[in-house]
């Protein structure tokens, strides 16, 4: 196994996680303007990407451990390794960061519709009252035409 190889994918790997960050935090701005279909449809972007991340991830943990043996790796090389490696891990944590946040946002907005459907439930069945209550006026004219 070459060295040069795990490099590249991990520096591929790097490259799907800048992004998935812009998709996450685009999708951020979505939510500010409250517009879901975008958000969906970023979230299917996001998906393909993990595809892609995972398959990548799982061909890394058997080339890692296969060059943690391999006396031909420099000490250089596997600085290099390292580096990117921890530019992934920092940028995985950013993501989950961007995520707590936009759950948040989207709680924020279930309990916002939440609020309003019950405040539009509660007004029909107050108007529904209303409706009950009213009694036609009974006219003691009689028209002949």
């Amino acid at each position: 196994m070459q060295s040069e190889q795990i490099l590249k994918a991990l520096e591929r790997e790097r490259e799907l996680l800048e992004d998935f960050i812009c998709l996450s935090e685009e999708q951020l701005l979505l939510l500010d303007d409250e517009n879901i279909d975008a958000v969906n449809t970023l979230l299917q972007r996001r998906a393909d990407l993990m595809i892609e991340l995972t398959a990548i991830e799982a061909t890394l943990g058997t080339w890692i451990t296969q060059i943690r043996t391999d006396p031909s790796v420099t000490a250089d090389m596997m600085r290099q390794l390292r580096a990117v490696n921890d530019e992934i891990v920092s940028m995985a944590n950013h993501i989950v960061e961007i995520d707590e946040q936009t759950h948040a946002r989207l709680d924020e907005i279930k309990e916002r519709t939440r609020r309003e459907l019950q405040e539009i439930d509660r007004e029909g069945k107050m108007l529904h009252l209303y409706a009950e209550a009213y009694q036609k006026p009974t006219t003691r004219f009689h028209l002949k035409g």
